[in-house]
């Protein structure tokens, strides 16, 4: 498998992934799996613009899906856990709860700087909440 790692980049990183201690490496692969689930979601939501041309259903479907999606890789590769109907629900909740801290953020700094820099801060203490209430509340051991 490592010789092909050196000719794949989608090897490389899943190799490198893999071979990162369960605690230090964590943070790693919840960044790495965010990346991709990100991206992940905003592929479908742009298909689903396109296909149906209804930019509000195709942006709350395309969420939709993009949770579901990384519940499943966040359960199996960050912090390697079984799935369960339970997990999943506070998964949610805590999705959730992030955003809303995500928007309180940003309605504050959109008081006082330029909305770029507004959006970078808040969408970083969104993941930083995230994290923390994943590992510690959704997928504790």
């Amino acid at each position: 498998m490592e010789s092909l790692g050196r000719f794949n980049p989608e090897i490389q990183t899943i190799y490198l992934c893999q071979s990162m201690p369960s605690s230090g490496g964590q943070f790693g692969r919840f960044l790495l799996t965010g990346l991709f689930n990100t991206l992940n979601g905003y592929a479908a939501v742009i298909l689903l613009q396109f296909i149906t041309g209804m930019p509000l259903i195709s942006n709350l479907v395309g969420y939709l899906f993009s949770g579901v999606v990384g519940y499943f890789a966040h359960s199996l590769f960050t912090f390697r856990t079984k799935a369960s109907s339970l997990g999943a629900f506070r998964y949610a909740v805590v999705l959730g709860f992030s955003y809303l801290i995500n928007l309180l953020v940003l309605q504050v700094l959109l008081q006082h700087l330029p909305p770029i820099h507004a959006q970078a801060i808040a969408v970083t203490v969104f993941t930083i909440s995230c994290y923390v209430g994943q590992s510690r509340i959704t997928f504790r051991r």
